[in-house]
């Protein structure tokens, strides 16, 4: 195989060996812009962890709602019905029999009060018959039918353990706190995900502009292959150049596919946050994201990031909530220590009639007879070790969760502080790798003018042209430092939706 038919062979591989996503990008009309804003209102839609996640409060919701029932009033109903036969013999031989009928029932509601007393109120209804069977007369004699109605109230109060309404209330306040920590999670998910579709986007952009800077250079080695050819025939240099140049022309096409797989993986990064990644997403990415925006924003006073930081700051919002928690578990862990005294008041209204229950019940409404009671109990457990190693725990439990609060102020402020200091260095790198280009892309022009005039080599051309090349890819990578250190600043502070003018009601998904 001579050396021509070689470089003609490594031409047309440059040129027709195009990649699927090479093809597409041909065909503008399969392909579709897609701005930051948009992917994150998709993404603020369809994140499964966000829809996940944004559940979590409406769970929360329902626990209050169950802490709030404890005080709901409580319907109740009972009846009961008995009947006996007995067959005996009296003194005299004779055959007797005993029959008796009692039936019994009762209506009620009991509702809890918050000072931790339990009210009760009913009626209640109970019949009883009794009859004997004379053999001499062979009927059933006596058997007196009495009905008895009831109307009674009554209270029972702890006066130690379970008194006041902060003891009582100290499950719901609990879980109002739970379900606070439940919201916070929940936006502290939102500026996460914020965040990382920012992230995401901007290495999509980042890639993409590798692509196009690779295509550049490749068609700059298309060209400089083809001058060395022509140079060849000409006399001008020796086939070594023209090999130079085709290894040359080799490295880009290397680099356009290793620039197209890096887009791939970004594209799937981006729609797998979008949480638009199924098994209908074409292999080959069918929309592009703007380009990489120049930044002009101003570091901002390193004072006024800590302040806002720290009035915004998630974590430690959660952390107070989970030590308002651990207060009214102590409440109840110091309630347990009490010992169990109870106080119980109950009155009825009675009536009592041989006729009918409705009579009854007449009787007990003219309050013809009552009844009322007083109660009192004490139960104390021995030692009081179980409760005593609780609120200990508990204790424990606090100042823990303190020193955490603490280490969660400093952990932001040591990120604070890097996250300031990050966006002040890619600035000044930002502004070096710009410098760097524009020297190197005067350095490049004055090697090809010496090497056009016979005053340079083709391999001191070629150096000059990957040192543009080196520099052009620093420079992007000190753009996408700059933007994702911006990203991460925003995010420390807090300022993440007032950076793509969000308000809250437009973050959240429906469950």
């Amino acid at each position: 195989m001579n050396t021509r038919f070689l470089s003609l062979i490594v031409t047309l591989y440059s040129l027709a060996l195009l990649s699927p996503l090479s093809a597409q990008r041909e065909n503008d009309a399969n392909v579709s812009n897609l701005s930051l804003r948009s992917a994150i209102d998709k993404a603020l839609a369809q994140n499964l962890g966000l829809r996940i996640q944004s559940l979590d409060p409406e769970i929360a919701d329902e626990a209050v709602i169950g802490q709030e029932a404890a005080f709901d009033p409580t319907i109740y109903s009972r009846a009961n019905l008995s009947q006996s036969d007995l067959d005996w013999q009296d003194s005299d031989g004779n055959q007797r029999q005993t029959t008796s009928d009692s039936r019994s029932y009762s209506l009620g509601v009991t509702k809890r009060v918050t000072t931790g007393g339990q009210l009760t109120a009913s009626a209640s209804q109970s019949r009883s018959d009794g009859s004997s069977f004379n053999s001499e007369l062979g009927q059933l004699v006596g058997g007196a039918l009495s009905e008895r109605a009831s109307l009674s109230l009554e209270f029972t109060q702890p006066l130690l353990r379970d008194f006041g309404r902060k003891v009582n209330l100290a499950p719901l306040r609990r879980a109002e706190s739970q379900a606070r920590v439940a919201d916070l999670q929940t936006r502290n998910a939102v500026f996460d995900l914020l965040q990382e579709i920012e992230v995401y986007y901007w290495r999509l952009s980042d890639a993409y502009q590798r692509l196009e800077l690779s295509k550049s250079n490749l068609e700059l080695s298309q060209k400089q292959l083809e001058e060395a050819e022509e140079r060849e025939k000409l006399g001008l240099s020796t086939s070594l150049e023209r090999l130079q140049a085709e290894a040359n022309l080799a490295q880009r096409q290397e680099q356009i596919i290793r620039a197209e797989q890096s887009i791939r993986g970004a594209s799937d990064d981006l729609l797998s946050a979008m949480g638009s990644l199924d098994d209908q997403v074409a292999l080959e990415p069918n929309f592009v994201v703007n380009g990489l925006p120049e930044s002009t924003t101003d570091i901002p006073e390193f004072s006024a990031v800590l302040d806002t930081a720290f009035e915004r700051n998630f974590a430690s919002d959660i952390q107070e909530e989970v030590l308002e928690q651990l207060e009214q578990s102590k409440i109840l862990a110091k309630n347990e220590q009490r010992p169990q005294v109870d106080l119980s008041l109950s009155s009825s209204y009675n009536g009592l009639s041989p006729i009918s229950g409705t009579d009854a019940f007449d009787e007990a409404f003219d309050r013809r007879g009552d009844d009322w009671g007083l109660g009192l109990s004490f139960s104390l457990p021995w030692g009081r070790r179980s409760a005593k190693s609780s609120l200990r725990q508990t204790l424990y439990q606090i100042d823990q969760a303190e020193l955490r609060l603490a280490e969660i102020k400093q952990d932001l402020l040591r990120s604070v502080r890097a996250a300031w200091r990050n966006l002040d260095t890619a600035r000044q790198q930002l502004n070096a790798a710009k410098l760097v280009v524009a020297l190197q892309e005067a350095t490049y022009e004055q090697e090809r003018s010496k090497y056009e005039e016979g005053l340079s080599t083709f391999r001191t051309l070629l150096e000059s042209q990957r040192d543009l090349d080196v520099a052009k890819q620093s420079l992007l990578d000190a753009q996408l430092s700059m933007i994702e250190s911006e990203i991460n600043l925003s995010r420390v502070e807090g300022t993440l939706l007032e950076r793509h003018g969000i308000e809250w009601n437009d973050t959240l998904p429906r469950p």
